[in-house]
């Protein structure tokens, strides 16, 4: 597969998966997905106190996989549960995973897969490999915004239900011994720093 897109500045940005003959290639807006596009709910309604349903208005509290959001909406106009989430109001093509019902505002979309025909976490690994394209996707001069039917007319691979499957739980698995390695090397370097500051101010002392 071969994604190309013109940047509108005399170039082109290109993408080449190499996936295996067998598998198909569908749009993501037919019958393997349903894409919801962002409203942003009253401003009014946005609080800290609890009060509704988690509210992101665009990627800055995404995480590896999964947001933590900082606000609440009392009154959602768009909701997203367990779906995959995609910035596309500037900066786009991030992608991260609703882990249950959320509000979501202008600079998110959210997608729910057809669990008999897909795999949300196969799709979320994908649309990770191509953020370069997804990036380029973005139009406008001042604020770049992936539209609803450049988002739907994605070409996607469709393998076989049970394949997606398998594949999504081996990157699953991998994400999940990066995630412990890096808990790992945070602490190690915290104690590093702290043995710095002991050692630098002379609060012990190292005999030789």
């Amino acid at each position: 597969m071969q994604y190309t897109v013109n940047t509108g500045i005399g170039s082109k940005v290109t993408c080449k998966i190499e996936i295996p003959k067998e598998w198909k290639v569908v749009k993501l807006g037919g019958d393997i997905a349903l894409t919801i596009m962002p409203q942003s709910p009253p401003s009014s309604t946005y609080n800290k106190d609890g009060i509704g349903l988690p509210f992101l208005q665009g990627k800055m509290e995404f995480g590896n996989m999964y947001p933590s959001p900082a606000m609440y909406c009392s009154n959602s106009i768009k909701i997203a549960k367990l779906m995959m989430l995609i910035s596309v109001k500037a900066p786009v093509g991030d992608v991260n995973l609703a882990p249950c019902k959320l509000c979501i505002g202008r600079g998110l979309a959210a997608i729910r897969f057809n669990e008999k025909k897909a795999n949300h976490l196969f799709y979320f690994y994908y649309l990770q490999k191509i953020k370069k394209f997804l990036e380029a996707l973005g139009k406008g001069s001042t604020f770049k915004a992936i539209v609803k039917d450049d988002l739907e007319g994605l070409r996607v691979p469709l393998p076989s239900l049970p394949e997606k499957e398998r594949i999504a739980r081996f990157l699953l698995s991998v994400d999940r011994t990066l995630e412990v390695e890096r808990k790992r090397k945070e602490r190690l370097e915290r104690i590093k720093n702290a043995l710095m500051d002991l050692l630098l101010t002379e609060k012990i002392r190292v005999r030789i």
